[in-house]
């Protein structure tokens, strides 16, 4: 440790070391926090956002009592997409991403039809093959879906998904009941904040 030169005056050695003290307390005050620091951890969190995904959190419809979420992150020539929902019903179940943004309706027609990025090699009702809940009503199912991306022209960012009970994708009619037990809007991912 680097001698004070304050505390080496003789007349007041006391009042040196404290000067000396309240010095080092205040340089490393500044070594640990430099000016714009939360800015910056912000912009790196928002960039980041980016490679964590989308995510849509499940809400129950057609009288269902079904939640949960569904997410997508980008690997390789595509993006997996994975699902945790509980309460479904127990066997195959299908999901759709949609055309729309929007899961106001109580059968699910507010989200618009099945959707397919343009370069997708199916077709929008069959992007994702028939999942299957286990008799516990849960599902924890993890798909590779190439062709589909989080964001830009082949991403999930700005459409929703919709869960079906049993094997077949439905078109839904206002109004009309149907085999559509959850719908989410995609957003993006946000890190933990702690």
């Amino acid at each position: 440790m680097a001698a004070c030169p304050l505390a080496s005056r003789p007349a007041r050695p006391r009042a040196g070391l404290a000067a000396c003290a309240l010095a080092a307390a205040a340089l490393a005050g500044c070594a640990t926090t430099a000016p714009g620091t939360d800015s910056a951890q912000k912009a790196g969190a928002a960039a980041n956002a980016g490679s964590l995904g989308q995510v849509a959190q499940l809400r129950a419809i057609g009288g269902s009592a079904v939640s949960g979420k569904v997410t997508v992150v980008d690997r390789g020539d595509g993006a997996v997409l994975t699902v945790a929902a509980f309460n479904i019903p127990t066997g195959p179940y299908r999901l759709t991403i949609n055309r729309n943004a929007n899961c106001t309706s109580p059968n699910g027609f507010s989200a618009g039809p099945a959707w397919a990025p343009p370069g997708a090699k199916r077709a929008p009702a069959d992007l994702v093959g028939v999942l299957r809940s286990n008799d516990a009503g849960s599902t924890d199912a993890t798909v590779h879906v190439p062709g589909l991306r989080a964001t830009g022209p082949d991403g999930v960012a700005g459409h929703s998904v919709i869960l079906y009970a049993g094997h077949k994708v439905t078109e839904a009619v206002p109004d009309v009941p149907n085999d559509r037990v959850a719908c989410g809007v995609f957003e993006v991912t946000r890190p933990l904040q702690f």
